[in-house]
């Protein structure tokens, strides 16, 4: 029973992310793996199945076959922000920022335009880019969602950083040198 599996997987899923203990994991990830390819072959047009997929292999470090997955995943329908989010993640994790920062722009544009890590993400992407008018509005929304004085430290140096034009200032410095 797809439903039935589909659920019990589910709450195995969070007892993964919720565990600290290394064997227990690595238990629950075979278990997961195998679960969740006997669910994407019952029904092949479900994107959670393939995103999970996806992430258990993340963590197994089998690249390939997490990419693999998050494509699959998120082709399946190009209105899943789980699945899009998921793979911006991967590439997160891997700091090819430009490929995640996509993946994160669609998952904002699905229904993630309120979903704090997306934001965060965003906003830190577009600092280390050096958008920093990009990286305030996304801090901005992210802040608005959750709080925090590591944000809003952040907002208050960037907004510094443009407010004064350090970064761009043409004049000549005399005695920096």
């Amino acid at each position: 029973n797809e439903q039935k599996l589909s659920k019990d997987k589910e709450t195995t899923f969070n007892r993964y992310l919720q565990s600290d203990n290394e064997k227990q994991q690595a238990l629950l990830l075979d278990q997961l793996l195998y679960d969740y390819s006997i669910l994407g072959k019952l029904n092949p047009e479900n994107p959670l199945y393939f995103t999970r997929l996806g992430i258990i292999y993340d963590k197994l470090g089998k690249d390939r076959w997490a990419k693999s997955n998050f494509f699959r995943g998120s082709n399946i329908t190009n209105e899943d922000p789980y699945a899009f989010y998921s793979f911006g993640n991967f590439y997160f994790d891997r700091k090819e920022l430009l490929k995640a920062l996509k993946e994160y722009q669609k998952a904002y544009n699905c229904g993630y335009s309120s979903h704090y890590d997306t934001l965060y993400k965003m906003g830190l992407i577009y600092e280390k880019l050096g958008d920093f008018k990009s990286a305030i509005y996304y801090y901005k929304k992210a802040s608005a969602i959750k709080g925090s004085e590591a944000v809003s430290s952040k907002i208050i140096f960037l907004e510094s950083l443009l407010n004064t034009n350090s970064l761009y200032d043409k004049k000549p410095r005399r005695g920096t040198y």
